[in-house]
């Protein structure tokens, strides 16, 4: 099974920094209602490089943008698939493709599973992989020498003629042994902007298991050799964000790249967009106007600061017209989604009475 729960996400844009060491606290962490475009670099330059621990000062100015991907973050119990993870409080899309489900405390974010679409060689399916117990994300406060381990099973179940097996259900089960320590402080440039951060170093060991279900019983079919993958993680307590601005990820001889926020919008800060998006007037009270690349066909959402969803409709035309006389005075984000549901662009506005 494809493990797809590898993202980085975070927010950072400042035009100056120190190298104090910073702590991230649970109350500087709120991503709802953020939406963002992360960045994937598959061809590393030689001169980057994790670095040592203690102080440091990392230069990721040259990253490439070799793949992109989309990520929102709504309340979880707002998606389609929350009966699958009831007890889950946030949630965040991942394209078009999966949905994230997380858990959000005073003292830790993490992630129950995701639902979405998933590879099997040669088959591609559909099902709901999830994690026993939750996946750690972060620990709170988090802070220099801060370390823990955890063994997290996860498990997606699918019936047997979907992978090519006569069989009622085949499961495939992934055993991962983690070890995360943070182990580096202090200023990091991407092609965003400069901040401060905590660097976490991670290493998991991880295999995967088939078993399937016949005539009532389950019988073991294969393990693999267990893989080594370490991440390095770079954090910062800006924007109120809950994922690294940067993610390392070396796994030798099966992929080695780096994961980095390209672009965002927030309460408190608005990106340049991927598409040519104008909106006007902004701020509104009525009617919104905006005006589309040409030949762009999809879908456009409002959605409120709290990640819920207020408006829906459709965009076809070059320049198109959004009625937004029932929604409240505040602070709302314009959201344009593909024919694919993938989020090719986004705006804030506000609205005044």
């Amino acid at each position: 099974m494809k493990k797809i729960f590898q993202i980085a996400v975070v927010l950072a844009f400042l035009p100056a920094f120190t190298n104090a060491q910073i702590t991230i606290q649970a109350d500087e962490v709120n991503p709802l209602g953020v939406f963002a475009i992360q960045s994937r670099d598959t061809s590393i330059e030689a001169s980057i490089s994790p670095g040592g621990t203690g102080m440091q000062t990392w230069d990721f100015s040259m990253l490439d943008n070799d793949s992109s991907d989309s990520l929102a973050f709504y309340p979880a119990d707002e998606t389609a698939y929350f009966s699958l993870f009831p007890n889950a409080n946030l949630a965040t899309t991942l394209d078009s493709i999966a949905i994230i489900y997380l858990e959000k405390t005073n003292d830790h974010i993490a992630t129950f599973g995701t639902y979405g679409t998933f590879t099997i060689e040669p088959y591609t399916v559909t099902t709901a992989f999830k994690y026993d117990p939750p996946q750690t994300i972060i620990k709170f406060p988090l802070e220099l020498n801060q370390t823990y381990s955890e063994t997290v099973i996860g498990t997606a179940q699918v019936k047997g003629s979907e992978v090519g097996f006569p069989l009622d259900s085949v499961r495939s089960i992934t055993t991962t042994n983690r070890n995360v320590v943070v182990d580096g402080y202090g200023t990091l440039t991407s092609p965003i902007g400069t901040f401060d951060v905590l660097r976490s170093t991670e290493v998991e060991v991880s295999y995967d298991s088939i078993v399937y279900l016949n005539n009532g019983i389950w019988t073991f079919l294969s393990k693999t050799t267990p893989k080594t993958i370490t991440y390095h993680n770079w954090w910062t307590n800006q924007f109120n964000l809950s994922f690294p601005v940067v993610q390392y990820k070396i796994s030798p001889g099966i992929d080695t790249s780096m994961i980095w926020l390209n672009e965002f919008v927030s309460a408190t800060h608005n990106s340049k967009t991927f598409l040519d998006v104008k909106i006007s007037p902004n701020p509104t009270s009525n009617f919104l106007q905006v005006d589309l690349p040409e030949g762009f066909v999809g879908q456009m959402e409002i959605f409120d600061m709290l990640g819920h969803r207020m408006l829906v409709q459709p965009a076809v035309s070059a320049t198109e017209s959004i009625n937004v006389q029932a929604l409240t005075a505040g602070t709302f984000i314009l959201v344009l989604k593909d024919k694919r549901g993938k989020v090719a662009g986004f705006e804030r506005f506000e609205i005044l009475r």
